[in-house]
């Protein structure tokens, strides 16, 4: 499959989506916003092989478990498995390098923020103006690059220093 191919599966998710968060689809819209999230995972715009790809998710999954851990409160057992998962992920990261761990937080990150976005739609239905705002916050996320997001990370670590 092509880069193109990808391309036009991840808009036609996109589209799915957000008619069935609309109200104009049959659906409620969760099965279409997991393809969506699935979409934006396999295109990360650069072409992984299949072993690196199995890396790649098992790290984000390590990384979406150690965030959820790492959490206040738990006493004991939690700073535990904690402590494990991050073992774990160091593991990941030291069989896989470095340019893999960039690119399984980076797709934590989208996977993230787009969950955030669909979830602010999921009660009520989308207007026109929503939609069109949707997907292009959609669309600009999906452009986001790991470069673009350490220079935003660190600018709001930045910012947050300065006023603080």
């Amino acid at each position: 499959m092509s880069e193109d191919d990808d391309t036009t599966a991840a808009e036609a998710s996109l589209r799915k989506a957000v008619e069935q968060l609309c109200g104009d689809g049959s659906g409620d819209g969760s099965e279409a916003a997991q393809e969506v999230v699935q979409a934006l995972a396999d295109g990360s715009g650069k072409a992984w092989t299949p072993e690196q790809e199995t890396q790649i998710r098992a790290m984000v999954e390590q990384i979406r478990k150690l965030r959820d851990l790492n959490r206040p409160g738990g006493g004991w057992w939690r700073r535990r498995r904690e402590w494990r998962a991050r073992e774990r992920l160091v593991n990941m990261m030291m069989v896989g390098g470095p340019e893999l761990l960039n690119e399984a937080e980076l797709r934590h990150w989208k996977n993230h923020a787009l969950v955030e976005l669909m979830l602010k739609f999921m009660d009520t239905a989308m207007k026109q103006d929503d939609t069109v705002e949707t997907l292009a916050r959609i669309e600009a996320l999906n452009a986001v690059s790991y470069e673009d997001y350490q220079r935003a990370k660190k600018a709001l670590a930045e910012k947050k220093a300065a006023a603080g």
